[in-house]
């Protein structure tokens, strides 16, 4: 099974239909051990024949700039409604990936989704999980796309 080009593919669906910016990539980063640094993380929590986190991690000034495309408006700072601009997005890519996981025979409910800010956080998971980290390229910067995962319960 191929989760990072099912995350690309579910990636770029939200970002095409729902939030009208364009996104690229040149595929995941190599054995998703990256650091990477943003001031604005939203997360779901995935369970059954696959347990994950997906994660959409930005700059600050990437989250205003995705919200405001997907309001259509414009922002000054990280305010509720950019928070959850990207908790609502990072929950259509897991309904993507929820469909895609389904067309798979696997079984799999979706969580709430979260989003943290701040100038320094980490977000860690079991060490037996599998890490991928996608970078989106959009004309205003880069974004990123996690998942940690398992499979089985």
């Amino acid at each position: 099974m191929d989760i990072a080009n099912k995350i690309i593919e579910a990636t770029e669906e939200v970002f095409n239909t729902m939030v009208f910016l364009d996104v690229s990539t040149e595929g995941c980063m190599i054995d998703g051990k990256e650091e990477i640094f943003s001031h604005i993380s939203a997360m779901i929590g995935l369970s059954g024949d696959i347990t994950a986190m997906i994660s959409i991690h930005c700059s600050g000034y990437i989250a205003m700039e995705i919200a405001g495309a997907m309001l259509d408006t414009e922002y000054d700072d990280i305010d509720d409604d950019v928070k959850d601009s990207l908790g609502e997005i990072v929950n259509m890519v897991a309904g993507c990936l929820k469909t895609s996981f389904a067309d798979d025979g696997l079984d799999v409910t979706l969580s709430i989704p979260t989003t943290v800010s701040g100038k320094s956080y980490s977000i860690s998971s079991p060490k037996r999980s599998n890490r991928l980290m996608v970078p989106f390229d959009l004309v205003q910067g880069q974004f990123f796309v996690e998942m940690k995962y398992s499979f089985g319960n």
